[in-house]
């Protein structure tokens, strides 16, 4: 189990990396972590500890909540547009958000629908 572990944190921490465009070099100088350590918990060959998890979430946009269980409590967080929104004079804040939440609800509604497919054909 802990390799499976080590393997599916290494792997979301590379793809938050990648998804930056960051090389490991860059990025753990962000994190405070050597390459060659970052490298090797990306391969899934060595663990985290609290102080290296910390390190990460607390220099980044990862939550340990996604860097640990592989995913966010999606009604937890923040918007991040929320403050852009509210920043907006008179009603471009209420038609932005009302856009917003229509492009939301596609998007959930295409995500659901492409699970129930991928569910269907991968039984």
């Amino acid at each position: 189990m802990a390799k499976e572990l080590n393997e599916a944190i290494g792997g979301r921490i590379r793809a938050y990396r990648e998804s930056l465009g960051m090389n490991r070099e860059s990025f753990s100088e962000q994190v405070g972590l050597s390459p060659q350590f970052l490298a090797e918990v990306e391969n899934g060959k060595k663990g985290l500890s609290a102080e290296s998890i910390y390190k990460i979430c607390s220099s980044s946009e990862l939550s340990a909540d996604y860097l640990v269980m592989g995913t966010i409590k999606r009604d937890k967080l923040k918007n991040p547009l929320d403050n852009v929104i509210q920043d907006m004079p008179g009603d471009y804040s209420v038609q932005c958000a009302k856009v917003l939440q229509a492009v939301n609800d596609i998007i959930t509604e295409a995500q659901r629908d492409g699970m129930e497919l991928y569910k269907k054909f991968n039984k």
